[in-house]
């Protein structure tokens, strides 16, 4: 039996085993075969945990809202909860302040003291290991950047990254962070010190300067703060940093699902393997004692590891997640939704309490998850995880398929249905519908494309990774008009004549040629995923697992959902028999949440705009997965040399097509 909810971070413990904390706020154990060992208690106002450590038996996670937990390490009981709300400072507030939703990891202890950001960003406890008592109350280090990461592992050179890119160096004993160095223009999510060269790792998420949002990696400083040396391996979030334990090698990787090895034994950054083909983007890592590589996966997934990235073996995580949901072109109450098993194709029928989702298919692809799905006449084009590129009616048959060489991100059809556009790390590839013929490949600037879509004319919109929108004509893919917008974006479609671009910063309304006309971005305090515009409303998510509306002609805000039971990630307008407009929210457990959106919003008089009416869970499925290795020689670090099957981890009743 292993744990059902989605792992969130993973911790090895020097004579425990592997801590392991979820989606609802709970530790588990595992042991050597990864296994169950233990799991602490629900909480009633359990939230994904994504700060974890441990220390002299004690057992310290922080949850996205800044509450602060204490387990005991041997039995996992819960001891103490510190509440967000109500632990802090008020004199320092400001008017009618609350705790804000962050998915921050950083906490730090030394010498029987934690350190650790609350739920309000620009104040730090202060707390007695053994006892829990709040110590003081003080400024954050970080300023208004909630601490994401705090490296004690220097004997007397503490290190304190934040979520604004900075690197802090200073020292616990007196609280006093007073060296800044700049490594990023997002977050630094992991800062370890390398004890055989004498030197801090940090991760990057966005880059800096002129590789912001187009090329990052790791970053190695000096204990005086020094920059040594850089190498930018990834076009999305490094999640990790983490060494062996005698220090001959070093492990990074994250959202691009690499997993990077590092020969440490010299000075100089070399990486001497990258494992490919995991089942999900890559979000944790952590060594044991004995050399053994733990990697988590976004989706749940621990795979073992041995020290030189050879398979062990896995936890057999079951899961699922709604990624895109998207109206076929015949009718838009029939929706198809691209899973982490494939497409499922639903139907919105009607009941004598409102509106449901039936599913009426669920077909398996067998090449990763499914990103996104664009409708066209029959079925849809869908763009996976494993690089590959299909066109599939709605019965499920696969009309073709295209393997490309780089990591996907979305896919577009044009307006006549004969052509789809997908959005690569490697630029755009543009296909026949019909055949799945390339057409053309597409290019701005040697940058990795995150968004396409097409114009009522048929004229393509390419978005990179740092924000650079680039219209091409239909015909000879010349640039009509070039926008540099600077955020980075997640997903983009064309409506009513207007660009919309979901991603950094919020929702944009663009009109071509002109620039932004408008933008929604009020109270989300993460990235936006995706937004559906409709009946005079705005409606977005975050990855702040919040909804919020906005009247579009106003621009002005009308209500905020928090606290989602999952992350949403696919949303869709949904009409009723009478023609009333709700909102469909696809998670990441596969869950399938409805609203009746109240046109009429009052919430001092008990009318929300959101109404939930029903949920719907897709079911979890086994991973299929196949590990592979690539080797780089001395001085080949550009690519890869060697290609070969390092597991095959596809269930048997899950089998993968040739």
């Amino acid at each position: 039996m292993n744990p059902t909810d989605r792992i969130v971070r993973i911790l090895y413990v020097d004579g425990a085993g592997l801590l392991a904390s979820d989606t609802y706020g709970r530790v588990h154990l595992l042991d050597e075969n990864l296994r169950l060992v233990a799991s602490s208690p629900f909480v009633r106002e359990g939230r994904p945990l994504y700060g974890l450590t441990a220390a002299d038996g004690w057992v310290i996670g922080k949850d996205r809202m800044g509450a602060v937990f204490r387990w005991s390490l041997d039995t996992l009981d819960l001891v103490d909860r510190l509440d967000p709300a109500t632990v802090c400072d008020r004199s320092a507030l400001l008017p009618r302040e609350e705790p804000s939703p962050c998915s921050s990891r950083g906490i730090g202890v030394w010498r029987d003291r934690v350190f650790v950001t609350s739920g309000y960003h620009r104040q730090m406890l202060v707390l007695d290991l053994h006892t829990f008592e709040v110590l003081e109350i003080r400024p954050n280090i970080c300023g208004d950047s909630p601490m994401e990461w705090a490296c004690t592992e220097h004997p007397t050179r503490h290190a304190v990254s934040d979520k604004h890119g900075n690197l802090r160096f200073g020292s616990f004993d007196d609280g006093a962070f007073p060296e800044l160095v700049k490594l990023d223009d997002g977050n630094i999510h992991r800062v370890r010190y390398d004890a055989r060269h004498d030197r801090f790792w940090a991760t990057q998420d966005f880059g800096e300067g002129d590789n912001a949002d187009v090329a990052n990696g790791v970053v190695v400083v000096s204990p005086t703060g020094e920059k040594e040396a850089e190498l930018l391996f990834a076009r999305d979030d490094v999640e990790f940093v983490a060494f062996s334990p005698d220090r001959t090698r070093a492990y990074a990787g994250g959202f691009d699902g690499e997993l990077h090895i590092f020969d440490n034994t010299r000075r100089a950054l070399r990486v001497e393997r990258t494992v490919t083909g995991f089942p999900h983007q890559l979000s944790d890592l952590t060594v044991g004692h004995g050399g053994q590589v733990y990697v988590l996966c976004q989706d749940g997934t621990i795979v073992e590891l041995d020290a030189a990235g050879d398979f062990v073996r896995d936890t057999g995580h079951r899961r699922q997640a709604v990624w895109d949901v998207q109206p076929s072109r015949e009718d838009a109450r029939t929706l198809y939704c691209a899973t982490d098993s494939g497409v499922t194709v639903a139907r919105v029928e009607d009941s004598a309490a409102g509106p449901m989702i039936r599913v009426e298919a669920e077909h398996t692809t067998g090449w990763g998850f499914t990103r996104r799905v664009a409708p066209l006449a029959g079925g849809c084009v869908g763009v996976t995880r494993d690089q590959v590129v299909f066109r599939a009616d709605r019965d499920g048959t696969v009309r073709w398929h295209l393997r490309l060489p780089d990591l996907l991100h979305t896919v577009a059809v044009s307006p006549d249905g004969t052509r789809a556009l997908v959005a690569t790390n490697g630029g755009a590839v543009e296909l026949d519908t019909a055949d799945g013929t390339r057409l053309t490949a597409l290019d701005v600037d040697g940058l990795p494309v995150w968004a396409t879509a097409y114009l009522p004319d048929g004229d393509r919109v390419l978005i990179t990774r740092n924000g650079v929108i680039a219209v091409l004509d239909s015909g000879d893919a010349s640039v009509r008009w070039r926008f540099d917008q600077g955020e980075y974006p997640k997903r983009a479609w064309v409506q009513d004549g207007r660009l919309y671009v979901v991603g950094d910063g919020g929702l944009k309304e663009i009109e071509v040629g002109v620039g932004v006309a408008a933008r929604w971005s009020r109270l989300l305090s993460n990235t936006v995923e995706n937004a559906v515009v409709g009946d005079g409303l705005v409606v977005a998510s975050s990855y702040g697992m919040q909804l919020a509306a906005y009247d579009h002609a106003s621009v002005t805000f009308t209500g905020l959902l928090e606290d989602l039971p999952d992350y949403p990630k696919a949303l869709a307008m949904v009409r009723d028999a009478d023609d009333t407009p709700h909102l469909l929210v696809g998670c990441r457990t596969g869950l399938l949440s409805l609203y009746r959106l109240d046109p009429r919003p009052n919430p001092r008089r008990g009318r929300p705009l959101f109404r939930k009416l029903r949920d719907h869970w897709l079911p979890r499925r086994p991973v299929p997965y196949t590990l592979r290795h690539h080797d780089h020689p001395d001085g080949d670090d550009a690519g890869p040399s060697r290609d070969e099957p390092a597991h095959d981890g596809t269930r048997a009743a899950v089998g993968a097509p040739a």
